[in-house]
């Protein structure tokens, strides 16, 4: 487990060059795909090399899984708990070591991808036909992207396909879906993947719920995702990468009515990278991030929201063991609330923040160091500043120790700050601070064991305060108080492969020191591979949460899921694939009056010539 600045650098100085002269687009294809992360510092760093707690997930693991939407992949990590209301297209909340669900930053392909009204992303309509890759970095992170990096990153890379690609899927609640992608060329490198998928659904409500409907509540959904990367010149490269989805969803409002909600989501990303000598490159990036919605219930309301950014980032090599990169950000949220029904419009707004960034990374005397800073001057609260310290050590040639300090921010949304009769001008960010422990080590040259323990403590969050009559008011009150430990092994045999993750925390209310929702305390999940002699895979995932709490003091019960998924090549360019989620037909919520899928078995067709 030799880890050194030095063997980084030279790593990601290779990296640099084999992107600038168009070899490669990042992210990296096959093996590669297990061993390089570019999340966690903003450079190209290996798994193993990186101080902070990571998980990648690539392309073979997703087409492994056969996983029908990516709250599936996302939910068997290690710090990450998934809650729906009802099915596919519902609402999805995603919580980070027990953080809101809008104290994690989301990013596809560089692009701040939340909605800038909830700030929260919509992962309910992002198909894992679009994914080429997921980097998920669990800690705080805003001295590197600023706000909402609370519990950590998670950044979506769009697909890359590098040939024609078909794939035809159905299966139960009438659910179907078809893909096609095209890729390839050799100095133009370029990708495109088309999505459409439906599903009858069933009905999202229980009839406990107030909202309760027992009609089915379907989903249509149509994504597109593309990249080109140019070669400039033998130094430069300019890449378009872009995601788009477009959805139907029926759902169940109060008092059983019959709503209907359609969405727009979408980011596009412009990146101009420049490798100016061989100790200084540069990347000047552009994005877009669009969040259209229509709501139709017993009124008709819309949202639209749009986030322009910039980032300019220099990347220092000013020896072996030192690398410095510098970088300025800045970034606009607009949206506007208007209610169809009643001709009026509730908010049109917008928000600017800029910021300047510093991050260093060093090995002093067998000690790796990362020291980051950045400062972000937000149009509404002023500035904020923050920063990271991280410190790994290689203590025996298995074993390794890794601690860090960090404090991050989330800045009020659009909605907390404007909404009428529940925004508030004068809200201040939320704040956090997070220590961390952790330690790799290396039992056999076939299996490895990764242990972080951390604390977090927020402070200023924004809760919704009851202040009149049936009137709510963004409030900077709240505190939390996170204590966790993720526990990750990893066993390779062979053909055979055994996952298995293992998490720990307390998420309290500091006001009256209760669970946060919807965060279970003890969460385990094992993913069990195997790789057939000939092009193919079968596999196994076990899922267990324990008891929750919900809204109303409710108390969710502990679940257990298993998962199958096999891949089979039945002739040259053409597979057979399967998936059968929740095997026993476990009954269980996670959220309080909503249903959750019985047992499902979905089977699919792909081909894929010259993979």
């Amino acid at each position: 487990m030799k880890n050194t600045l030095l063997t980084r650098r030279l790593t990601t100085s290779f990296l640099t060059t084999l992107f600038a002269t168009n070899l490669i687009s990042q992210p990296l294809q096959a093996e590669e795909q297990d061993a390089i992360i570019v999340t966690a510092n903003r450079t190209a760093e290996t798994v193993d090399e990186t101080l902070a707690a990571v998980t990648v997930i690539n392309r073979k693991n997703i087409e492994q899984s056969q996983a029908q939407n990516v709250t599936e992949l996302l939910r068997l990590q290690s710090g990450i708990d998934i809650s729906n209301n009802g099915g596919p297209g519902a609402n999805t909340s995603l919580f980070m070591r027990g953080t809101n669900s809008n104290q994690t930053l989301v990013l596809i392909d560089g692009v701040r991808a939340s909605s800038a009204t909830t700030g929260a992303f919509a992962w309910q309509h992002l198909n894992t036909s679009d994914i080429e890759r997921i980097e998920i970095v669990r800690g705080p992170r805003a001295a590197q992207y600023g706000s909402d990096a609370i519990g950590g990153v998670i950044q979506i890379f769009t697909r890359h396909n590098k040939a024609v690609n078909v794939r035809v899927m159905g299966g139960s609640y009438k659910t179907g879906q078809i893909e096609a992608g095209i890729g390839g060329g050799d100095k133009i490198k370029y990708s495109l993947n088309a999505t459409g998928q439906s599903s009858e659904g069933f009905s999202r409500t229980r009839d406990t719920s107030s909202s309760y409907d027992p009609d089915k509540d379907g989903y249509r959904n149509q994504s597109l995702s593309g990249n080109i990367l140019f070669p400039v010149s033998d130094k430069t490269s300019l890449r378009f990468s872009g995601w788009y989805s477009k959805s139907n969803v029926e759902y169940d409002a109060y008092g059983g009515v019959y709503g209907v909600s359609d969405n727009r989501n979408g980011t596009l990303d412009v990146r101009l990278k420049n490798q100016t000598t061989s100790n200084w490159s540069q990347t000047l990036s552009a994005g877009l991030a669009t969040d259209d919605s229509k709501t139709t219930s017993s009124s008709i309301s819309r949202i639209k929201t749009n986030r322009l950014m910039a980032d300019w980032q220099h990347d220092l090599l000013l020896n072996p063991n030192n690398l410095l990169s510098l970088g300025l950000s800045t970034y606009t949220d607009k949206a506007d609330n208007v209610s169809v029904s009643g001709n009026s419009t509730r908010f049109d707004e917008s928000i600017t923040n800029n910021a300047v960034f510093a991050i260093l990374q060093s090995s002093v005397s067998g000690n790796d160091i990362s020291l980051s800073a950045r400062l972000d001057d937000h149009e509404r609260y002023g500035s904020n500043g923050t920063g990271q310290l991280a410190w790994g050590r290689d203590a025996t040639s298995k074993l390794r120790l890794l601690a860090s300090y960090g404090s991050a921010f989330r800045a009020p949304t659009i909605n907390e700050l404007y909404y009428p009769n529940y925004g508030n001008s004068d809200l201040n960010p939320e704040k956090s601070t997070t220590a961390e422990l952790g330690l790799r080590y290396q039992l056999t040259p076939q299996q490895q064991l990764r242990i972080n323990a951390y604390r977090t403590r927020i402070t200023d969050m924004i809760p919704s305060v009851n202040v009149a009559l049936y009137t709510y008011e963004a409030t900077n009150i709240g505190k939390a108080n996170i204590d966790g430990l993720e526990l990750e092994h990893d066993l390779n045999l062979q053909a055979w492969a055994l996952l298995t993750r293992f998490t720990l925390q307390k998420a309290i209310d500091d006001s009256d020191k209760s669970d946060l929702l919807r965060r279970p305390r003890r969460k385990l999940s094992m993913q069990l591979r195997h790789q057939l002699t000939k092009n193919g895979s079968l596999g196994a995932e076990w899922l267990y949460a324990s008891e929750r709490k919900d809204y109303g003091n409710v108390s969710l019960d502990a679940y257990s899921l298993v998962n199958l998924s096999g891949r089979y090549q039945v002739l040259k360019s053409t597979w057979l694939e399967a998936r059968v989620e929740n095997l026993f037909d476990a009954d269980y919520q996670l959220v309080n009056g909503y249903n959750t899928a019985g047992l499902s078995v979905y089977v699919g067709i792909n081909y894929a010539p010259g993979k």
